[in-house]
C-alpha cells in the first residue's frame, strides 16, 4: 500500500542544488520553518523517481537574513527599534542526511515495497515532507525479530529493533542521569520476551533487583556464589602485587585454600587434588580443623587468614624458597588482602554453573552484588559465571541464547579489571557464533571499556557523554553519520541515539525511551 503522504506528512521545503546521494541541502518554507526541528524525519520526493522516496533526518538548521549579514555593518545596530518584521526577510536552510531509499511500488524498484540503500542524488526543487506519523514506514523494513524500547523523539514512530543481532553485543553509554538503567530495564523485558536468557549483574543492588518481581526474575545474592579457585588465586595475586616465583607461591596457596574450603562445604571431588593434598600434609596443622565448621573450641580457632598463611608457609617450603620470601609474602597478605575475602569463602555454596543453569531454565537471573565490599570479589563473580557458561558451551557444543548484562561496566570491562575484563572480552570476540553475548553500560567509552570489548559492540545506544572524546571513539567503529557534540547537548533524560546492527537503518535515530515503573 503506498505511503499516504497527506495523512502522515506535511510539505516543509524544497531541495537546493549541490545534493548528493547521502546529503541534501534544503530551504524551508517561511510558514513551516518553525515547525521543523533537528532530528525530524523527512521524505524527499523527486519527481523523476516515480514511487520512490528518500528517507532522511534533518540536521544543521540555520537561520539567515540577506540584509542582516554578520560581515556588513548597518544602521539597525545603532537603532534596533527601527527594525520590524516588515523590514527583515529571514529564511532557513538545513541539511537532510539521507538514510535510505523507500521503494513504494514504482518502476525504480520493480514494483517492490521495501527500504533500500539510496543511490540517487535528489533533483534540486524536489519537495521535502516532514513525517508527522512515521509508523507506516515499519512495513517497508526487514526486521526478522522486532523489539521496541521507545519512540522516535518527534514523529513518535515506534522503531522496531532487530533482536536477531543481539549476539553481536550491545553497548549503552551516557553521563550520570541520562537514564541508562531505565533503558536496560526496557531491553531486559523485551529480550526475555523473545526467548533469550539473561544474567544481570546489579552492581549496587538498587537498579534491577527491585524490579525482579515485575520482570519475573530470580534474585541470587553474590555472596552465595563460589569464585572459581583459579580466579580466586588471580585476585589474591593481584592484591599482593607479587611476580615470578613469589606469585606462583601465592597462587598455589590460594588455589589449594579455595579448593579445600569448597571441598569441605559440599563441593565434592571436583575440588580435590593430589597436589594440594601433598602441600596440605606438609605442615603440622592442615586446614581440615578450620574448614569443617564450628567446634566446641571455636573461640580458639585461628582466623581464616591465619590458616591461609600457614598453608602459604607450606607452599614456600615446598618450592624451596628463602625464609625471607616467606616473611615478605606473609606481610603482604596481612597488609593487602582483607580478612573477609578468606572468611567469605565458607558461605559460598552455589556453583557458578548453577547460576548459568538457573538462567537457562528460568530465563532471567539477577545477581545482587550489593553485599560485596571488594571490587575484586565482584569481578571474580562476573568472571566465574562467564567462564562457567563457556564450559557449558564446550560440553554441549550448541547455541545458548544467553546474555550477560553488566551495568557500571567501567568496574568490570576495563583494561585493569583482571579476569572479569578478559572474560568479557572473550565473549565479545568469540561469543556470537554460540549466541552468547554481552550488554555493557557505562558513563564513558574510551577509558572505561577495553578496546577488545568496545570494538566488538554491534549496536550502541548513546546519550550525553561524559567526555568529548567518546563520540569520536564510537565513530571509529560505528557509522554515526553527522551526529555531533552539539546534537548530544540537546538531549534530555531518557533520550538516546541508537546506531548499529539492531537499528534497521543502521545509522543513528533518536529515541525517547519508554517509561519504567510509572515514570513520566
Amino acid at each position: 500500500m503506498p505511503i499516504p503522504l497527506p495523512r502522515v506528512a506535511e510539505e516543509v521545503g524544497i531541495v537546493l542544488s549541490g545534493a548528493s546521494a547521502s546529503i541534501a541541502p534544503i530551504v524551508l518554507r517561511r510558514d513551516r520553518e518553525l515547525r521543523v526541528l533537528e532530528e525530524d524525519l523527512v521524505l524527499l520526493a523527486d519527481p523523476r523517481l516515480e514511487g520512490y522516496y528518500m528517507l532522511g533526518v534533518v540536521r544543521w538548521i540555520t537561520r539567515y537574513e540577506p540584509f542582516l549579514r554578520r560581515s556588513v555593518h548597518n544602521m539597525y545596530v545603532e537603532h534596533p527599534d527601527a527594525l520590524d518584521t516588515e523590514t527583515v526577510m529571514p529564511f532557513s536552510n538545513a541539511y537532510v542526511e539521507i538514510y535510505a531509499g523507500i521503494c513504494d511500488g514504482g518502476p525504480v524498484c520493480n514494483g517492490s515495497h521495501r527500504a533500500v540503500n539510496n543511490v540517487y542524488a535528489p533533483t534540486p526543487g524536489s519537495k521535502v515532507f516532514k513525517l508527522t506519523d512515521a509508523e507506516p514506514l515499519t512495513s517497508y523494513l526487514t526486521v526478522s525479530d522486532p523489539i521496541t524500547v521507545g519512540v522516535h523523539r518527534y514523529s513518535r514512530w515506534r522503531i522496531p529493533l532487530d533482536s536477531a543481532w543481539l549476539n553481536y553485543h550491545v553497548g549503552v553509554f551516557g553521563a550520570t542521569g541520562t537514564g541508562k538503567s531505565r533503558l536496560i530495564l526496557r531491553l531486559i523485558r523485551e529480550i526475555v520476551g523473545k526467548g533469550y536468557r539473561l544474567i544481570v549483574f546489579d552492581h549496587s543492588g538498587v537498579d534491577y533487583t527491585p524490579y525482579a518481581g515485575e520482570l519475573g526474575a530470580t534474585v541470587v545474592k553474590s555472596s552465595e556464589i563460589r569464585i572459581e579457585p583459579q580466579i580466586f588465586a588471580s585476585i589474591i595475586a593481584r592484591l599482593t602485587g607479587v611476580q615470578h616465583q613469589q606469585r606462583d607461591a601465592v597462587e598455589i596457596a590460594s588455589l589449594c585454600y579455595a579448593m579445600k574450603v569448597y571441598s569441605e562445604n559440599g563441593g565434592g571431588e571436583r575440588y580435590q587434588s593430589e597436589e594440594c593434598s601433598e602441600i596440605l600434609g606438609q605442615g603440622r596443622k592442615g586446614l581440615a580443623r578450620y574448614t569443617r565448621g564450628p567446634r566446641a573450641d571455636e573461640d580458639e580457632r585461628k582466623s581464616a587468614r591465619e590458616e591461609f598463611l600457614e598453608l602459604l608457609n607450606n607452599v614456600v617450603h615446598h618450592l624451596n624458597m628463602r625464609a625471607s620470601s616467606a616473611v615478605k609474602l606473609r606481610l603482604l597478605v596481612r597488609l593487602t588482602v582483607p580478612e573477609r575475602l578468606f572468611e567469605g569463602l565458607r558461605s559460598r555454596l552455589r556453583e557458578p554453573s548453577d547460576i548459568v543453569d538457573m538462567a537457562l531454565r528460568d530465563r532471567l537471573v539477577i545477581v545482587d552484588m550489593s553485599d560485596e565490599q571488594d571490587i575484586e570479589v565482584k569481578r571474580g563473580i562476573v568472571a566465574s559465571i562467564a567462564e562457567a557458561a563457556w564450559e557449558k558451551i564446550a560440553g554441549e557444543r550448541k547455541e545458548v541464547n544467553l546474555g550477560l548484562v553488566v551495568d557500571e561496566a567501567q568496574n568490570y570491562a576495563c583494561e585493569y579489571c583482571g579476569e572479569a575484563g578478559r572474560s568479557l572480552e572473550t565473549i565479545a570476540r568469540e561469543g556470537r557464533k554460540w549466541r552468547y553475548f554481552v550488554i555493557v553500560a557505562s558513563q564513558r567509552v574510551a577509558r572505561d571499556i577495553r578496546p577488545g570489548v568496545r570494538s566488538n559492540l554491534g549496536t550502541v545506544f548513546f546519550s550525553k557523554l561524559q567526555s568529548t572524546g567518546d563520540l569520536q571513539e564510537l565513530a571509529g567503529y560505528l557509522d554515526l553519520g553527522r551526529v555531533t557534540e552539539a546534537s548530544l547537548a540537546m538531549l534530555g533524560r531518557r533520550e538516546f541515539y541508537v546506531a548499529g546492527l539492531m537499528n534497521p537503518l543502521r545509522r543513528p535515530l533518536l529515541l525517547h525511551i519508554d517509561s519504567v515503573g510509572g515514570e513520566d
